[in-house]
């Protein structure tokens, strides 16, 4: 094995694995498709489950399920990281918020993100404009 192999053994978690093993911190079950639907809460956060399932691409009774697990009220499954609001001109539209455990999971996760770590850093041949301040290599948008 070459050194520049054994490197990446050790070297720091990427941003979206860190972010899903923070998430995994807060429940050691979080799937992927939960994790997308509390990363999508918050980004807009106020977004209603039809819009959610919209981004999720995924039908109203998976999309209830993944609110369900983000919420409260789920038995021994739920995160206390999201609740769902009925809006007060319209009691079929349900609004997700983040609660005050939600907001801290994603003020963990933005660190992690604004620190970002590349997924891919073969040290070859990325433009200068891709490289970190500590010279990490970045991989190319377009690669």
């Amino acid at each position: 094995m070459t050194a520049n192999q054994n490197d990446h053994r050790h070297r720091q978690r990427s941003a979206p694995l860190a972010a899903l093993e923070a998430m995994r911190a807060v429940d050691e079950q979080f799937s992927l498709q939960e994790a997308c639907g509390f990363l999508y809460i918050c980004e807009n956060e106020g977004i209603s489950l039809r819009e959610l399932g919209m981004l999720l691409r995924a039908q109203p009774h998976t999309v209830s399920r993944i609110v369900a697990r983000l919420s409260t009220g789920f038995g021994n499954r739920a995160s206390d990281l999201v609740e769902a609001r009925t809006l007060h001109h319209d009691n079929r539209v349900r609004t997700l918020h983040l609660t005050e455990r939600g907001r801290t999971l994603c003020r963990t996760l933005n660190s992690i993100i604004v620190q970002a770590v590349p997924i891919l850093d073969d040290g070859e041949g990325a433009p200068a404009a891709t490289r970190s301040a500590t010279g990490a290599t970045w991989a190319s948008a377009s690669a």
